[in-house]
């Protein structure tokens, strides 16, 4: 059952890339489309989770997840870039000082710094087999600094996306995976926290789409 859930959420991120793609036909370089990043890394996240089984224990499954951490450190504190790009373009005055645009770069090279030197460099993986998956994961346990980081940007631009557009999603979508996932921890048996991630893309892509359609009025 789990298996067939992450080749479903595999199959709903692919067409949340492309839907992206559609969204940024204008102009692909563009901060926002660092989603499109994040994007691929939970593509290929939730594949190789989903084809473990299917490929077996062994040197060719634990290389395939290492990638899993990489693009994880790599990717996801991008999305303090997509929130500046989203302030740039709906036209928040204070998105444009250079002390703003400075501050979210540095917050994003300084997660990415410290995600590969806390969890991808001399990352150990074991195998772990339940639920009738098969995969590699990481003996140590995850800080929670990026995740702080990012869920606190994405809420205070939640805030003011909701004040002054009345626009709700982002903050929607930023609350439930915040508070979903302290009821996942009382969930074993099911990917909860997959399914959280996936109502957070779509709450960023409705902001994607919605930043978009107000440039184009």
């Amino acid at each position: 059952m789990n298996t067939l859930i992450y080749f479903i959420l595999t199959i709903g991120y692919i067409g949340f890339f492309i839907w992206g793609l559609k969204l940024s036909r204008r102009n692909i370089w563009t901060l926002t489309n660092t989603l499109l990043l994040v994007i691929i890394g939970l593509i290929y996240d939730n594949l190789i989770i989903a084809v473990g089984r299917f490929i077996g224990e062994g040197d060719l499954l634990e290389g395939l997840s290492y990638v899993r951490y990489l693009l994880h450190a790599l990717f996801t504190p991008t999305l303090i870039l997509f929130a500046l790009g989203i302030c740039l373009k709906l036209g928040f005055p204070w998105a444009k000082k250079t002390f703003w645009k400075g501050t979210f770069s540095l917050i994003t090279v300084g997660l990415i710094l410290y995600e590969l030197f806390t969890s991808v460099i001399g990352l150990e993986l074991k195998s772990n087999e339940e639920l009738g998956l098969l995969t590699y994961e990481s003996v140590e346990s995850a800080g929670p600094l990026m995740v702080i980081f990012i869920t606190i940007v994405l809420v205070i631009i939640g805030i003011l996306l909701a004040k002054k557009f009345r626009f709700y999603w982002l903050l929607i979508g930023t609350i439930v995976m915040t508070g979903g996932s302290l009821v996942a921890r009382w969930i074993e048996s099911f990917p909860i926290m997959n399914i959280l991630e996936f109502i957070l893309i779509l709450s960023l892509l409705l902001t994607k789409r919605f930043q978009v359609s107000r440039n184009s009025e």
